[in-house]
């Protein structure tokens, strides 16, 4: 007997199934299941705290815990860049909370959730996996272009066992970092600061992480001739939405718009709480961000003048029209992030990482460049790059393009 079980929290959200699909092996001539999986990202409108929130993700990872069967690294096909279908309206594609496998398997259709994300904008996912044989993983992670993932990864094969008792538990988690918000309503008034908006947003990221996506956003369970098992859930505590009001209540009557201080009232910090976080506008600039964790932080249009990110994580990182103009970035991780307009002048990047990162119209007058990694970077219509200095990073592998 096979079996699945799925359960999608916030399907509109995420979307998850395996599908386990019987086929005959050529060369032995013995049954084997081939496993099949499909996500489905777009966004969620969250009732909270009289108000609600749209959020999406970009990224999460998906485990699997195998019983009686293996799933060796070098067999996972599932690796590298994966362009996200929209679903078209002509596709049958399976929505649903609880499906039973038999020899042919039926299609259960949700009309209302397809007719949600059929027309949703695709994006690019990079997946990289990690984990054992036995209980293996791939990351998903968002590439350039929207602010979160959307679009159908439809049917892709991710192992193939003999038909023998075995069980497959696939769990989809996601960090803080991997959510983000991209609308609220009715949660704050409309003149708060940026600052405070970032705090605020970041607040009610960590509590939906804590207390909505536990212990995962998405489940499955596969049973081949042995007992399904339940999957625990998580109760939110009755006091959890209290504090989380007290808390909002305390950011916005705060007496002082310093980024770092009101950091501190919301228990959060700086240099680790903000990794996939949205801070555009904000102004933080001096502010110490040396070490911090802010990959995939959306800094677009932020005062970061002055700021010190030296051995700072800034991959896949938005500064789009930031101005960085004298910041401290020495060996710094800007690794595939966009500063298309941002302001570079006299700012320093010695050692710093800046192989795929978008350097487009940056301001780079009296920009230091020395020992950084400029491989694939992309500059173009620079202001105050002079011509050696131009020739000098294009032979270290930086590309110029017409702008």
């Amino acid at each position: 007997m096979r079996s699945l079980e799925s359960h999608n929290k916030y399907p509109d959200c995420l979307w998850m199934q395996l599908e386990a699909i019987p086929v005959l092996s050529v060369g032995t001539q013995t049954q084997q299941l081939d496993i099949h999986l499909s996500l489905n990202f777009n966004e969620h409108w969250e009732p909270l705290l009289g108000g609600r929130v749209k959020f999406g993700l970009q990224g999460g990872t998906l485990k699997l815990n195998l019983e009686n069967c293996e799933i060796p690294v070098a067999s996972r096909q599932l690796v590298g860049d994966f362009k996200l279908s929209p679903i078209e309206e002509t596709q049958p594609i399976q929505i649903c909370k609880e499906v039973l496998f038999a020899e042919d398997p039926q299609v259960v259709l949700d009309s209302e959730n397809a007719e949600k994300i059929k027309q949703t904008d695709c994006t690019l996912c990079r997946v990289s996996t990690i984990g054992d044989d036995t209980a293996p993983a791939w990351v998903f992670a968002l590439e350039r272009g929207n602010p979160v993932l959307k679009g159908l990864l439809k049917s892709a094969k991710i192992a193939e066992f003999a038909a023998k008792p075995l069980r497959i538990a696939a769990a989809f988690e996601v960090a803080k970092e991997d959510i983000y918000l991209t609308d609220a309503e009715g949660l704050w008034p409309h003149d708060i600061t940026p600052n405070q908006h970032s705090v605020l947003e970041r607040i009610l990221i960590v509590y939906l992480q804590e207390n909505k996506f536990q212990p995962a956003l998405s489940w499955a369970l596969l049973s081949y001739n042995l007992p399904a098992v339940e999957q625990p859930d998580v109760e939110i505590a009755p006091e959890a939405q209290a504090q989380l009001q007290e808390m909002v209540d305390r950011i916005i009557s705060a007496e002082t718009d310093n980024f770092a201080e009101l950091a501190k009232i919301a228990n959060l910090n700086p240099a680790r709480d903000f990794a996939g976080g949205s801070l555009r506008g904000t102004t933080l600039s001096t502010v110490d961000f040396s070490s911090a964790k802010l990959d995939r932080a959306n800094f677009r249009g932020a005062n970061l003048n002055d700021a010190d990110f030296s051995d700072a994580n800034l991959q896949n990182a938005k500064f789009g029209g930031a101005d960085l103009s004298g910041a401290f970035l020495g060996n710094a991780d800007l690794s595939g992030a966009d500063l298309h307009r941002a302001s570079l002048a006299l700012a320093n990047l010695s050692g710093a990482d800046l192989s795929r990162t978008n350097l487009l119209e940056v301001n780079l007058t009296n920009t230091n460049f020395s020992g950084a990694n400029v491989e694939s970077a992309r500059f173009g219509n620079n202001s105050g790059l002079a011509e050696d200095e131009k020739e000098d990073l294009q032979q270290r592998g930086a590309i110029f393009e017409e702008v």
